[in-house]
C-alpha cells in the first residue's frame, strides 16, 4: 500500500454516530483490494464496490474512505487497496457485509464488548450457513464447467 491516499472522502458527516453505537453499532475498518491484469478495469471495479455497493448496503454507513494508487506488481499485474471507516447498524449486519465483500483485514474500533441474546446468535449463524451454502454451490456449478475443472486441476497441480 502507498504511503498517502490518491482520494480521501468523507461521507455521513451529519450522521449521530454516538446514537448509532448506543442502538448496538459496530465501528470498524475494512479493507478491500483489487487485483488485476487490466489498471483501469481494476479501478473501476474498486471504485463500483465502494461508492456503488458497499455504499448502497441498507444497514452499513459510509464514514471516510481512502483509497490508495493501484500499483503494478509483477509482470502485467496491479493491486490496490482502500480503507473505508464504516459503522454497521449491528453486528449481524457487520457479519454480512464482512461476509459479502471479503476485505483483506478487518479492524473494529468500538465496542469493546458486543453481547447477543439467543435469537442474535442464531440470526447470524443462519446468515452465515446461508452464505457458505450460496458460495458452495456456486463452486459445485463452475466445477461442473469442463474449461474452469482443469484449470482448477491445473492451479492446484502448481502448489
Amino acid at each position: 500500500m502507498a504511503d498517502k491516499p490518491i482520494l480521501v472522502e468523507k461521507f455521513n458527516e451529519k450522521l449521530d454516530l454516538d446514537g448509532k453505537m448506543r442502538e448496538g453499532g459496530i465501528l470498524a475498518k475494512v479493507y478491500l483490494e483489487v487485483q488485476g491484469n487490466d489498471l483501469e478495469a481494476a479501478k473501476k471495479a474498486l471504485e463500483n464496490t465502494i461508492f456503488n455497493k458497499l455504499g448502497a448496503e441498507e444497514n452499513v454507513n459510509l464514514l471516510e474512505v481512502k483509497m490508495y494508487d493501484i500499483l503494478k506488481e509483477e509482470g502485467d499485474h496491479f493491486s490496490g487497496v482502500s480503507e473505508i471507516h464504516l459503522v454497521a447498524d449491528d453486528f449481524r449486519h457487520f457479519i454480512t457485509t464482512i461476509l459479502r465483500y471479503g476485505p483483506s483485514a478487518v479492524e473494529i474500533t468500538e465496542p469493546e464488548e458486543v453481547t447477543l441474546n439467543t435469537e442474535q446468535m442464531h440470526n447470524i449463524v443462519a446468515d452465515v450457513s446461508d452464505f457458505t451454502h450460496m458460495f458452495s454451490q456456486q463452486i459445485i456449478s463452475m466445477l461442473k464447467d469442463p474449461e474452469r475443472r482443469a484449470l482448477l486441476e491445473k492451479v492446484m497441480s502448481e502448489k
